[in-house]
C-alpha cells in the first residue's frame, strides 16, 4: 500500500475524535510553525473566498499556502502552494513523516485531520508569507481552529449539516463564529440578521475588530453575473486590505481565478455547480433563470445529492422556480450517494405539487447520465449539472 492508498483508507468519521488540545499537541510534535493565518468559515462560498484571496496575495508577490476541502478529483487539490497542488512525491514523503511522528497517538487522526497535518507540515517547511485555511465543518471545534494569529473571514450562514451544527441559523452561526480570536479582526457576510447578531456578539466579547461585507459595494464588480462569486471576491478584497499596505492587480487576480464546480461552463452550454444545500440551491436557481432568460434557452438538469441533504426542500425550490424540460437523476460512486428511488419519488411529488410537467431519466452511473444528457441536449437548451461536490468531481474526471 502506497501513501496515497493509505490516506484513502483512513476513516472519514470516528467514534472519538481528537480534541483541539490534542490537535495542538500533535502540531507541536510535528514541529509546525506558521506565519499569519487567514481562517475562513461559513456555509457556502468558503473555497471561492480562499481562491480569490490566494490569487490576490500571489499577484502582490506573497507566497501563500492554501488548505481547502473537499477535493474534486485528487486529494492533492486540498493542499496548495501558490495555488499549485502538492506533488505526489511531497505528499508521500510528508505522509510518512506524519505517520512516524504520530504513530503512538492515543487517538488516530480522522481522514480530514490527517490531511490537515500533511498540509501544515508542508506549509511550515515552505517559508510562506500567509496561510489560508478553510474550515472542514463548523469552526469552533474544527480541526483547523488551533492557531491564534489569525484573520477570520465568515461567509454566508445557512442551513446545512444541522445534525452536527444545530437546527437554527443562530446555532450554526455560533459554531462558525467560534473561529474569531481575541484582539483579532473578523470580516463577515452581514446579509442575514440572525447570524449577524451572533457573530457581532462573539466578536465584541473577544474585542475583535468587525468589518461587514456591506462596507464593500460588491455589486459593482463586473467580472461575473454570479452573485455569490461577487460576494466571495469582495470578502477576499476586504481580507487583503487587512494584510497588505497597498493592493495591486486586483482585477487580474479575480479574473484569473478558476474555482472548479462553481457555475463553471465546462463546454458550450454545459454548466456544473456544486450547490447542495437550501441557500446554495436558491442562488443556483436565480443564476439559471438569469442565464436562460438572457440567452433565450430552455433548461435540462442533471442532479445527484448525498443522503444527509434535505432532498424534498431542494426539489421544492427547483420545481417551484424552474421550468425544466428533462431531469437526469443519477447515483454517484460514493457510500453517501442517495438512492435513485428516493430522488425519483421526491422529484415526482414536488413536480405534482408545483404543477410542472418534466421528463425524468434515472441512471446508476453519473458519467453515463452526463453523456446521455449531453447527447440529447439541443442547441436551444442549456444543460445544468448540480448537486453534490462528489458529482462535480466525477463529471470533471470523466470529461477531462
Amino acid at each position: 500500500m502506497n501513501e496515497k492508498e493509505y490516506i484513502e483508507s483512513i476513516p472519514m468519521w470516528a467514534k472519538k475524535k481528537n480534541s483541539l488540545l490534542e490537535v495542538r499537541k500533535n502540531i507541536e510534535i510535528l514541529g509546525i510553525k506558521l506565519p499569519k493565518v487567514i481562517h475562513v468559515a461559513g456555509t457556502n462560498g468558503k473555497g471561492s473566498v480562499c481562491a480569490y484571496l490566494s490569487n490576490i496575495l500571489i499577484e502582490n508577490q506573497m507566497k501563500v499556502g492554501t488548505f481547502i476541502s473537499p477535493h474534486l478529483i485528487e486529494v492533492n487539490e486540498r493542499i496548495l502552494l501558490d495555488m499549485i497542488p502538492i506533488s505526489d512525491r511531497e505528499l508521500e514523503s510528508i505522509s510518512k513523516y506524519v505517520r512516524e511522528k504520530l504513530g503512538n497517538s492515543d487517538t488516530a487522526p480522522t481522514y480530514f485531520e490527517y490531511i490537515f497535518y500533511i498540509a501544515m507540515v508542508y506549509f511550515s517547511e515552505s517559508s510562506l508569507d500567509y496561510v489560508i485555511l478553510e474550515t472542514g465543518m463548523g469552526g469552533r471545534l474544527d480541526v483547523t481552529n488551533v492557531f491564534e494569529d489569525t484573520l477570520s473571514i465568515i461567509t454566508s450562514i445557512g442551513m446545512d449539516h444541522m445534525q452536527f451544527l444545530g437546527s437554527s441559523i443562530k446555532e450554526i452561526a455560533y459554531e462558525k463564529a467560534g473561529i474569531i480570536k481575541h484582539n483579532s479582526t473578523v470580516i463577515f457576510d452581514d446579509s442575514n440578521e440572525e447570524s449577524n447578531e451572533v457573530i457581532i456578539e462573539n466578536a465584541k466579547a473577544k474585542e475583535a475588530k468587525i468589518i461587514p461585507l456591506s462596507d464593500f459595494d460588491y455589486e459593482s464588480l463586473k467580472f461575473t453575473y454570479v452573485k455569490y462569486k461577487k460576494k466571495a471576491a469582495a470578502l477576499a478584497i476586504l481580507g487583503a486590505g487587512q494584510l497588505l499596505n497597498s493592493i495591486k492587480n486586483i482585477d487580474e487576480a479575480i479574473t484569473k481565478t478558476v474555482w472548479h464546480g462553481r457555475m463553471e461552463e465546462i463546454e458550450k452550454d454545459i454548466i456544473i455547480d456544486g450547490a447542495h444545500n437550501e441557500p446554495a440551491i436558491i442562488e443556483f436557481t436565480d443564476n439559471v433563470m438569469k442565464l436562460t432568460k438572457v440567452n433565450n434557452k430552455k433548461i435540462k438538469l442533471l442532479i445527484s445529492l448525498v443522503k444527509d441533504k434535505e432532498v424534498e426542500k431542494i426539489f421544492d425550490i427547483i420545481t417551484s422556480k424552474l421550468e425544466v424540460e428533462k431531469y437526469y437523476l443519477t447515483a454517484m460512486n460514493s457510500y453517501r450517494s442517495n438512492s435513485i428511488k428516493e430522488l425519483y419519488n421526491s422529484l415526482n411529488i414536488l413536480l405534482e405539487k408545483n404543477k410542472r410537467q418534466s421528463k425524468i431519466s434515472c441512471y446508476n452511473n453519473s458519467i453515463e447520465a452526463f453523456y446521455e444528457a449531453k447527447k440529447e441536449k439541443a442547441d436551444d437548451e442549456i444543460l445544468f449539472c448540480v448537486g453534490s461536490l462528489y458529482l462535480m468531481g466525477e463529471l470533471l474526471e470523466g470529461n477531462r
